[in-house]
């Protein structure tokens, strides 16, 4: 009887009887496992730019072999090559050395193309040919002795930004790349330098030229007269190329005291002035009116609210005016600025001067914003962060410390000894540019005569420096 034949491999099935049966096995059967377990083919015949892999019955064939080599010894590749395969399940490692890029694909499916050069491991799977999971890496790689691989791509999951196409080494990672890989020291320069950096200080006024400040054991110190300003503290806050804003926190020692002889309790009043050194007289925009002039109050209010698209909060501090213009010649102080997401606008509230109308009274002009209040390079800007006293708002206070001090039975007031911790200021890098930012700390004892003195001690300064990319 005659042989039949495997439906894949085409591997002889020796009939019953068949007399031949053992050279059936050899020939047509042992020869040919061998074969395509680890036979090798070279593909070397090239017809309009295509190979069509033979299948032969009981016989070698190329499409049969685990190996196929490409070559092109007679140039009969213009362009890229095809090989075509049965589509019958069936592991092929291509190594392509045809000089020209070569997909191996089934006569009616897709298939897998193998740069000129390179070596892939792809598989049929009766329709279509596939890559094998790590012929992609193979594929696009040269592998050195030493182990080294280059890469063009790397593809790590199945959408575009798994595909990596580069290690940087970039401390900021202001690419912000889908395709990048960070080195370890990249990652840990950008975490040490990226979130809220912190530092403190305490300032003793060592320097002062007060004789009796320094007498034996006692503390140096500052005497405040009343009616009096006097600065306490000059210092530094610390910024970076990525400093979005600053938070100041201040916390003051010192003593206050009151002369003379009372019948009731002495209220003594002392303010404090924190202010910042001004980089430039040009402010920022940060964008259009969308909601104008709104006042804030009855009609003899000078509060007026406007908004602008974005949150523009991360731009405006405890030092900051706006205008209309950016040389800030009709500067108006801001008092607050909330940001709401549901409609993506910054509402800004802002001191008018005048219950008359504001500078913003339809949509559409520019809002600007200065940290620096407009002023030249060099003028101190006090920060406001709250609603002033109506009577006192002329002293351009920033805090303001109240005491009732008790008095004695003959009228003598005592002094009271306070450490104050005030509310924390926001500080934002000014239109000149983020970094070390000079700051002072003024103390005015009594802001109307014959209502105290103060002696100050101790300065404490808490820096929270927040920085982002």
């Amino acid at each position: 009887m005659a042989n039949t034949y495997t439906t894949i491999l085409k591997l002889a099935k020796p009939a019953t009887g068949d007399a031949g049966w053992g050279t059936t096995i050899n020939d047509k059967v042992t020869n040919l496992v061998e074969q395509a377990v680890a036979g090798k083919a070279t593909i070397n015949s090239w017809a309009g730019n295509s190979h069509t892999l033979a299948i032969n019955e009981g016989a070698s064939s190329d499409h049969r072999c685990a190996i196929l080599i490409l070559t092109d010894t007679s140039s009969g590749l213009s362009g890229a090559g095809t090989v075509v395969c049965p589509p019958q399940s069936k592991l092929y490692v291509v190594d392509n050395r045809a000089g020209q890029t070569v997909t191996i694909k089934t006569a009616s499916g897709t298939g897998i193309a193998i740069l000129n050069g390179k070596v892939g491991s792809v598989y049929c799977d009766g329709t279509n040919v596939k890559e094998a999971d790590y012929v992609a890496a193979l594929n696009a790689t040269t592998v050195t002795s030493a182990g080294l691989i280059t890469a063009n791509t790397l593809k790590v999951g199945s959408s575009g930004a798994g595909a990596m196409t580069e290690i940087a080494d970039e401390d900021t990672m202001t690419s912000n790349s889908n395709t990048k890989l960070a080195t370890q020291q990249s990652i840990k320069a950008y975490v040490d330098t990226t979130g809220n950096l912190r530092r403190s200080e305490r300032i003793y006024p060592w320097g002062s030229s007060d004789s009796s400040s320094q007498v034996g054991t006692q503390p140096p110190k500052i005497i405040v007269a009343e009616d009096a300003t006097v600065t306490v503290a000059t210092f530094d806050l610390y910024g970076n190329a990525r400093t979005v804003y600053q938070e100041l926190a201040l916390t003051i020692g010192g003593r206050i005291s009151n002369s003379g002889t009372h019948s009731d309790p002495v209220l003594t009043d002392v303010s404090v002035r924190v202010q910042r050194k001004s980089t430039g007289a040009t402010g920022t925009s940060i964008g259009a009116v969308t909601v104008a002039d709104a006042k804030q109050g009855g009609g003899s209010s000078y509060w007026y609210s406007i908004s602008v698209s974005g949150d523009q909060t991360s731009k405006i501090d405890s030092f900051s005016f706006l205008d209309d213009a950016a040389n800030g010649a009709s500067k108006k102080k801001i008092q607050s600025a909330t940001y709401d997401d549901s409609t993506n606008r910054t509402t800004l509230v802002y001191d008018n001067n005048a219950s008359s109308a504001g500078l913003f009274s339809g949509t559409g002009g520019t809002v600007y914003v200065s940290s620096s209040g407009f002023e030249s390079e060099g003028t101190w800007v006090t920060a406001i962060p709250f609603v002033p006293e109506y009577d006192t708002e002329g002293l351009n206070e920033t805090f303001e410390l109240t005491e009732f001090l008790p008095i004695t039975s003959a009228g003598a007031a005592l002094s009271s000894i306070k450490q104050v911790t005030f509310p924390t200021l926001k500080v934002v890098p000014d239109s000149g540019g983020a970094g070390n930012l000079e700051m002072r700390v003024q103390v005015l004892a009594g802001q109307t005569s014959s209502t105290g003195q103060y002696t100050f001690n101790v300065l404490q300064v808490d820096q929270t420096n927040i920085t982002r990319t």
